[in-house]
């Protein structure tokens, strides 16, 4: 009886010796419209793929939006921003081995694999085949763990995912990237669709063993452009969320059989809902595209709007694969501002619980209301409070991109607005492309007879020699036209040197700001003004205290157009400065470097009418390119000049 004790007992440490095998798990995130992803790839499954590394490594790709969003990761965002954000990704290619930290996969060796797979696994896991449900609506899949040891570790998810290879005959992205590898379609947990996966139990004993379940359908989109010859596949790893660390992973032995769903729907374009709506209330009417990503026909389905009672309709049938508009009730929107229209679709053909493959179910879309109500000047907009009357629009174009209210800081100046205001308009033309435009439309205003103007700041400097354009618009049609009241463009909307092109130009202060005064008197009353930005690839455009009001522009005003003179310029020791003031006026005079400093103490006097001359020393002022800053109650102009 010892005997049979003893090699019962060396045949479980044997056993274990061997389960101790570890598979590491390499997390790829990478992308089609990615270059140097297109360049580490191939290199990298080359190594991956090395005869004898099946038993160490499993690698599982996300395809990712970096630098833009493809096809592949369009057809299901969710997991994939789901594991982008969990492993904090910003660049692509990016590879994490065992959770460890990403970094470049062409950095990647044999080596690496090798020590990978080498340390000692607290489980082993095996990974069933899936077993279908009425006729593949569903399927559930059993996973297998065992612990090695006795063990007590938190935090423990258990992951699992659906992953196939791919091939285009034509690349789908703009990297030229055919082939993809492994990657991962959906990912599950013992209830559905979740890449959080399911908490699993802590504390195990040596050799003991738990069975996981996992829940869910195949994708419509799995199988449509299979590799070949195919691969599929269904993957499971054990994670810690504390440390991210891997401590198993496993797939199944080779290919699962596919079967897609008689009934799956999916909502994928939204219409009736992005015009300027010029009324409130405002009635928004939606059209959704519903497409049958199931096998069988579709007569009916069951909508919902913006988390409301679903709505059950009947539509001419739709085929399998096929895709129809269906209209929707009509939404009363009570505001003026931007209006989030959410539609989503369930219980395909009246039948409950059956469409686990949601993540396409839903459609955004965004309703842009102006109040039809004019308000009487002055009207402000110093953007420090949120004011959902002042509206941003992406406009009618296809890639258009609203000016937006943002934070004003940087890690080395946390208020950059103009007078240290913490927040302004923007312009993120760095992250735009040539020619993308969007706007800023302003409240409705009551313009009553006599002088109008609009006043604002603007931070603004040429990248290189690369300029972007701002204008002042007004509508009379509800955005269908609109007519130029002022439009600056590259140099001359600038209030700043120009930047390196390897630089996008932020104020450091009060003097990389501009203001402008524009006159509005001739616009006809009913009309709505807008700021409109064109991003010509250059730098941010940056906009504080907008005012409209009754009177004449500003600083032009006080100053006649063309007397602000500087001479000798070059300097040497004395700066005269010359302007021509139309009225009486404190003035105030700063010189600032090139960097905005502000390098000597400002002089402030009282002018007369008429022709006034200061003199500013520059003895102390190293040799070099300055600006002088004048400063009013009507606003500030700029002059440059130089020391020698």
């Amino acid at each position: 009886m010892k005997k049979t004790l003893l090699l019962g007992g060396l045949l479980l440490s044997a056993w274990f010796s061997q389960a101790q095998q570890r598979l590491a798990l390499y997390e790829e995130f990478t992308g089609e419209n990615c270059p140097p992803c297109a360049s580490t790839n191939p290199g990298l499954w080359t190594l991956i793929s090395t005869p004898g590394n099946e038993t160490k490594v499993l690698m599982l790709k996300y395809q990712s939006p970096i630098p833009s969003a493809g096809p592949i990761y369009n057809a299901n965002p969710i997991f994939t921003d789901n594991r982008i954000d969990y492993y904090s990704i910003s660049s692509a290619p990016s590879g994490s081995m065992n959770g460890g930290t990403p970094a470049h996969p062409g950095n990647l060796t044999q080596a690496n694999i090798n020590t990978a797979s080498n340390g000692t696994a607290a489980f082993t896991i095996s990974v069933g085949n899936p077993m279908y449900q009425n006729g593949g609506q569903t399927f559930t899949a059993t996973i297998t763990v065992t612990a090695t040891a006795a063990t007590n570790i938190a935090n423990l998810k258990l992951r699992s995912a659906l992953a196939e290879s791919l091939h285009y005959a034509t690349a789908p992205g703009t990297n030229g990237e055919n082939d993809f590898e492994n990657v991962i379609r959906q990912m599950y947990d013992n209830n559905g669709p979740n890449p959080d996966g399911q908490t699993i139990d802590a504390m195990w004993t040596a050799g003991q063993t738990r069975m996981y379940t996992i829940k869910g359908s195949v994708p419509s989109y799995v199988g449509v452009n299979p590799s070949t010859p195919p691969v599929n596949f269904l993957a499971a790893w054990v994670q810690r969320d504390d440390t991210k660390e891997v401590l198993q992973a496993a797939r199944t032995p080779g290919n699962i059989t596919i079967t897609k769903p008689p009934l799956d729907i999916a909502l994928t374009a939204i219409s009736g809902v992005s015009g300027l709506k010029c009324q409130v209330p405002a009635t928004i009417t939606p059209k959704v595209t519903v497409k049958n990503t199931g096998t069988t026909p579709l007569t009916s389905a069951t909508f919902y709007q913006n988390g409301g009672t679903g709505v059950m309709k009947t539509f001419p049938t739709i085929a399998a694969g096929a895709s129809a508009e269906v209209q929707l009730d009509a939404i009363q929107i009570p505001n003026a501002g931007i209006q989030a229209v959410v539609d989503s679709v369930g219980f395909p053909n009246g039948v409950t619980n059956t469409d686990l493959n949601y993540y396409d179910n839903t459609v955004r879309g965004a309703a842009y209301i102006l109040n039809s109500t004019a308000a009487p000047l002055p009207i402000s907009y110093d953007f420090e409070a949120a004011n959902a009357e002042w509206v941003p629009w992406p406009g009618t174009a296809a890639n258009g991109f609203p000016i937006l209210r943002q934070k004003a800081a940087t890690q080395s100046n946390p208020n950059f607005g103009y007078g240290n205001s913490a927040y302004v308009g923007v312009f993120l033309t760095p992250y735009l492309s040539q020619a993308d435009n969007g706007y800023l439309i302003f409240p409705k205003a009551e313009l009553p007879a006599g002088p109008k103007a609009i006043d604002f700041y603007i931070a603004y400097a040429l990248r290189g020699t690369i300029g972007d354009k701002l204008e002042l618009l007004y509508t009379t049609d509800c955005g269908t036209n609109w007519t130029s009241v002022w439009t600056k463009s590259n140099g001359d909307l600038a209030s700043a040197p120009a930047t390196a092109t390897n630089m996008y130009f932020i104020p450091s202060n009060d003097a990389g700001w501009k203001k402008w005064s524009v006159d509005i008197t001739n616009v006809p009353t009913g009309a709505n003004f807008a700021f409109k930005a064109t991003s010509g690839d250059g730098s941010y455009i940056f906009i504080d205290n907008i005012k409209m009001r009754t009177g004449t522009t500003g600083i032009n005003e006080l100053i006649a157009d063309g007397s602000f003179k500087v001479f000798p310029n070059p300097v040497s020791d004395l700066l005269n400065v010359s302007i021509d003031l139309k009225k009486a006026s404190s003035v105030t005079y700063t010189v600032f470097s090139v960097l905005g400093q502000q390098v000597n103490a400002p002089v402030t006097k009282s002018m007369n009418t008429g022709t006034n001359t200061v003199t500013i020393n520059t003895n102390n002022l190293a040799a070099g390119m300055y600006y002088l800053n004048i400063t009013t109650e009507a606003g500030s102009i700029q002059q440059k000049f130089t020391k020698q």
